[in-house]
């Protein structure tokens, strides 16, 4: 953070640039920069200026010129302090053309001292509360929009939740009251359509938890385990192909690479991606499966027909995010469980949209960071 303000001096005398400088050298908190022209002032000038002392005659143009330069350097409104100076007579149109161009005052030699450290002063401080008050202005204005923008996001996944929710119970519901009416319905496979139900409402339930969890500030317990990535894998796709109508087309690199993972949070990542892209991508086109070995980390890829506009693309891991483009609207949930879940592992997910392809790329360390582990 900077201590000490920076306070420009334009002055082609140098007599006049040395009593400046000598005044204001006894206050320890301004750092003096000096230049004898225009053209030398303008290439000193940044925003990390606080004030400008310009004499407005100088040899290369007048001081109302240099202000109008400077401003068209740092941008409308982004000018610093600035006292105008002349060492000869000032008349009342002068002092009106400084102070339209952007001067807050105006000193003429022989200076006084006191009147110039006050005027300084007085300058500095009301600039520092004006920034200070646009900064407030500027954050309270963001917050606004953020909250607003929460705001219609939670109630969407509010909906959405709702309505996602009271199908499995709805299923598990019709399911418990056909074998409460009728034992001997209780078969084989109306046990399998209960289980799946109440399986779908835990994920959810468990997917809400997890990311108002890391909203909070918190991480995701993991416990690892070894085992061979391509089993897993094979083992995850073998139960998805079960659930969805898409192809699923597996290529393995290294299937005998040795892991250290959370098996079960692994297994909520690759269902995440495999439904998420079956439910919002092509319905007729297969989706692949990869995986590779980088040094040190593994890549699983999740491709499938479909493209995702920029701006959703930006905000796909975005909690209760939910596009109003997709024509199949989910809950916002799953990928932000994703991410969450490949930063716990000590990895990261990426999203593009290649042409007519909608590409997913986790990576993940071979081994969980131990401060991850139980």
């Amino acid at each position: 953070m900077k201590t000490r303000k920076r306070i420009l001096v334009i002055d082609d005398t140098d007599a006049n640039r040395y009593v400046l400088k000598k005044i204001l050298a006894t206050q320890p908190s301004y750092e003096i920069i000096e230049a004898g022209s225009g053209e030398e002032g303008l290439a000193l000038m940044d925003a990390d200026i606080d004030l400008m002392i310009i004499d407005i005659n100088l040899p290369d143009m007048t001081g109302f010129d240099l202000i109008q330069a400077a401003e068209k350097k740092l941008g409308r409104g982004k000018l610093p302090s600035i006292i105008n100076i002349s060492a000869t007579f000032v008349t009342g149109k002068d002092k009106a053309t400084g102070l339209n161009s952007g001067a807050q005052a105006y000193l003429t030699h022989p200076i006084n001292p006191d009147e110039v450290v006050a005027t300084i002063s007085s300058l500095l401080k009301t600039n520092h509360r004006i920034e200070r008050v646009e900064q407030q202005r500027n954050v309270a204005i963001a917050l606004s929009q953020n909250l607003q923008t929460e705001k219609i996001m939670l109630e969407r996944f509010m909906r959405s939740l709702s309505h996602d929710l009271r199908s499995p119970l709805t299923a598990a519901s019709m399911v418990v009251g056909l074998m409460q009416k009728s034992p001997a319905r209780r078969s084989g496979e109306m046990l399998d359509i209960l289980e799946k139900n109440l399986q779908r409402m835990s994920q959810m339930i468990t997917n809400v938890l997890d990311i108002s969890h890391v909203s909070l500030g918190g991480g995701l317990q993991l416990n690892g385990e070894h085992f061979a990535v391509g089993a897993l894998l094979e083992g995850a796709v073998q139960d998805l192909r079960i659930q969805i109508g898409n192809e699923l087309r597996v290529d393995l690199e290294t299937p005998e690479e040795q892991v250290f993972w959370d098996r079960h949070a692994f297994l909520r990542i690759i269902d995440n991606l495999v439904i998420n892209a079956a439910k919002h991508g092509s319905k007729t086109a297969p989706i692949f499966i990869e995986q590779r070995y980088l040094e040190g980390e593994v890549l699983i890829r999740v491709r499938n027909g479909g493209s995702i506009p920029s701006d959703v693309l930006a905000n796909l891991a975005t909690p209760y995010f939910i596009s109003t483009k997709s024509d199949v609207q989910g809950w916002g949930l799953g990928l932000p469980t994703v991410k969450a879940l490949c930063e716990s592992f000590g990895g990261r997910v990426e999203f593009s949209s290649e042409g007519e392809e909608v590409i997913v790329d986790v990576f993940l360390p071979v081994s969980l960071p131990r401060a991850r582990t139980v």
